[in-house]
């Protein structure tokens, strides 16, 4: 095991990858409106059949070092110079795996992401994570489970950015932002259907339309519907999903695009089991629970883009997010029935953005402003039924949540040589809680935070193919309104046992910060070998931990910011055309995260390191093309032994796992096949253990399973 840990984790050393390859070919202005300042790349026709010869897109330099050096740094966005660390899975890779789950298998392909909720830092309580879809905030909580709440069948791309970002991501991004951009309309028409079966049971099935309508006006449509048993028992899934997005060019100089997405997902959740009942069979559900969720997602947005003579650009987003979900979950501690939930939610995020260039030192100028406000109600009933359906029992709950996020933000870019490039910017977060409670006034409470972050980054070109990169940037995270109420309810009589916890109101809670430094190489060699690299640390202040109470003490724990934490890495992409015949790709993760300072009544947990963060996540890839237009590619996952306790005395070590992917594509036709889990390997993506001891498995493994698909293009 370890002559296979080292030489898997040594070709981070010899090898890297970078998917920085392109500039937002699909974001440009017709041919006329292309000035000098319109930060709006476009990609040749050969660089385009050049990009679909490769398992992995290479950079094209050519193109971007022709743009003005102030066109390549579009503010959060992912580029080859932009100081960020992160991945781009362009469209091609996204057809190529054609994922069911993105979090098991898209984003094991990506450095970083963690096991637990988070990009690089694993904490399911805690939202280090900021979502966006094209450039706009769509959630004021983030998850790493975005993508899957997104139209997966409207994707041009994804961006993981790793870190807090620039000044436009969130200054709760302490461990990155996911950016999910989506199509736009080609310049030709273009239309597919596709069908797929699943070997677990179910199918999908989709199609799109698109392509101009007029020299000013495109479209672009998707509809699709997944249906799916699952291999493990209660794991079905009924997702539908439709996106269509409208652009105009009212003049050359201006672009104006609608969209609206609509999502509906209804599935269930095997819940975790016991040690004991994984190895009796691993495919069952956790007995005697119904776990189930039903959410639909309403999204339309707007962007309005217009260039003002050769050095400025106005942007203005608005997105409106309306959510409407229920969901079920079994009872906790013993309890005779279970928790049944309504929820209604409009999230609101509207985005100012200009930027400026200037001719002395290549400089530029970003500025303007973030808002996003939401408004939800929560009701929340006993669950009466013994099955998935919902019915409602006594109303137990019933709260209107606020939450207003206003955000300027302001960046500096100048360069007083030609290789090299400063960026400079700050952020300012005032945010502002608000919760009332509809049954008591007992469980009110509203809270406000007012911060300013400051980020600077430097690129340095060491060649024309090579970038050095350097960067450092705060960040903070504002406490939840449901960490600052705790149980939310009156204190009980007794100290309260098992999972019948209770955590006392804490409204003195202050956010955690964070101070995150970064360097990184990006860049390709002549002979095929593409490389992003980078190495951060990050140090945590006022971590908001649950602490043990005393035995005399009413509660059970209590959050507090009582914590300190420091945490290391290096993340590595890198890709290898050995010739037209052979690719090689692979993504490595090193990870280290531990506490300077946790000390609760029980134990002190200084010095131990935070659980679930293995020190290495090895994926490898090998894809042939033994004939013309079909491409096999094997791929090789690899997880490092995790402490599964908080104490460190517990271990689990996930075996390795193999897929098989095969794809045939022609003008008309293409067709896919896949194998998951090829050796049949029983395994658990993640495997959590208490102190005392005690462990269970996580549900999102499955046992081999084959996926057949077809397209036809028309």
């Amino acid at each position: 095991m370890k002559k296979k840990l080292v030489a898997m984790s040594a070709l981070p050393l010899v090898m890297y990858m970078s998917f920085f390859n392109q500039a937002i070919a699909e974001d440009a202005l017709p041919a006329s409106a292309v000035q000098p300042a319109s930060n709006l790349p476009v990609q040749t026709e050969s660089q385009a059949e050049d990009e679909k010869a490769r398992l992995l897109k290479e950079m094209v330099v050519t193109a971007d070092r022709e743009r003005p050096v102030q066109q390549r740094t579009e503010l959060g966005m992912l580029t080859k110079e932009t100081p960020l660390a992160g991945t781009v899975v362009d469209r091609k890779e996204l057809e190529q795996v054609r994922s069911v789950s993105t979090l098991n298998e898209i984003m094991r392909r990506v450095p970083g992401v963690s096991m637990s909720r988070n990009m690089r830092f694993a904490d399911g309580g805690k939202n280090y994570t900021d979502n966006r879809t094209d450039g706009m905030r769509t959630r004021n909580t983030g998850t790493y489970g975005f993508v899957d709440q997104s139209n997966t069948g409207d994707i041009e791309r994804i961006e993981f950015i790793r870190g807090p970002g620039s000044v436009l991501n969130s200054s709760n991004a302490i461990g990155g932002t996911i950016n999910v951009i989506t199509r736009n309309p080609p310049n030709t028409s273009e239309n597919e259907a596709t069908y797929e079966l699943m070997g677990d049971g179910g199918y999908r099935a989709g199609v799109t339309s698109a392509g101009p309508i007029s020299n000013k006006l495109g479209y672009f449509v998707n509809a699709n519907r997944q249906d799916t048993q699952g291999w493990r028992v209660h794991t079905a899934e009924k997702k539908d999903s439709f996106s269509t997005k409208w652009v105009v060019f009212p003049e050359d100089v201006a672009k104006l695009s609608f969209r609206l997405e609509y999502l509906h997902d209804d599935y269930q959740d095997s819940g975790s089991l016991t040690q004991e009942e994984f190895d009796q069979d691993w495919r069952q559900a956790a007995p005697n629970t119904y776990y189930r969720t039903d959410v639909e997602y309403t999204t339309p947005s707007l962007q309005y883009r217009r260039l003002f003579g050769d050095n400025g650009e106005l942007n203005v987003y608005a997105q409106s997010r309306k959510t409407d979900s229920t969901a079920k979950t079994p009872s906790y501690g013993g309890g005779a029935t279970g928790k049944l939930s309504d929820n209604t939610a409009t999230e609101n995020n509207i985005q100012l953005l200009y930027k400026h260039s200037f001719e002395l030192a290549k400089s530029a100028i970003t500025g303007g402003i973030d808002n996003m406000t939401t408004d939800s109600q929560t009701k929340s009933y006993a669950d009466i039924s013994t099955d998935f359906d919902f019915v409602r029992g006594a109303l137990t709950g019933d709260s209107i949540t606020m939450e207003r996020h206003r955000s300027p933000f302001l960046q500096y870019e100048f360069s007083p040589l030609q290789p090299l490039r400063f960026a400079i910017g700050a952020r300012n977060d005032n945010i502002k809680y608000t919760i009332d409670d509809q049954i008591t006034d007992t469980k009110d409470g509203s809270k406000t935070w007012n911060r300013t972050t400051k980020k600077a980054g430097v690129t340095y070109e060491l060649n024309a193919s090579t970038i050095l990169w350097a960067d450092i940037g705060e960040g903070f995270l504002a406490p939840s309104i449901s960490t600052l109420l705790g149980s939310n309810t009156p204190p009980p009589a007794t100290k309260p046992t098992g999972r019948n916890t209770y955590v006392p109101t804490n409204m003195d809670l202050l956010p955690e910060t964070s101070l995150t430094k970064q360097i990184g190489i990006r860049g390709q060699t002549d002979f095929g070998l593409s490389f992003d690299t980078d190495y951060y640390q990050t140090r945590f202040k006022n971590l908001i931990v649950s602490q043990t109470c005393s035995a005399t003490e009413v509660c059970t724990t209590r959050n507090e910011n009582a914590a300190s934490a420091h945490a290391s890495g290096v993340e590595t992409t890198m890709g290898y055309k050995v010739n037209h015949a052979l690719s090689l790709a692979m993504a490595h993760t090193y990870s280290l995260y531990a506490y300077d300072n946790y000390v609760t009544s029980a134990v002190d947990y200084s010095g131990l390191s935070r659980n679930y963060t293995p020190k290495h996540h090895v994926n490898l890839r090998v894809a042939v093309k033994p004939v013309e237009k079909l491409k096999v590619e094997l791929e090789g996952d690899y997880t490092s032994s995790y402490y599964s306790s908080s104490n460190n005395q517990y271990t689990y070590a996930r075996p390795d796992l193999y897929n098989l992917r095969a794809s045939y594509g022609g003008k008309e036709w293409e067709a896919w096949f896949h194998v998951l889990n090829l050796l049949n390997t029983k395994y658990a993506d993640r495997q959590s253990t208490t102190d005392a001891g005690v462990s269970t498995y996580s549900s999102g493994y499955t046992a081999r399973i084959m996926r057949a698909g077809v397209a036809y293009n028309f």
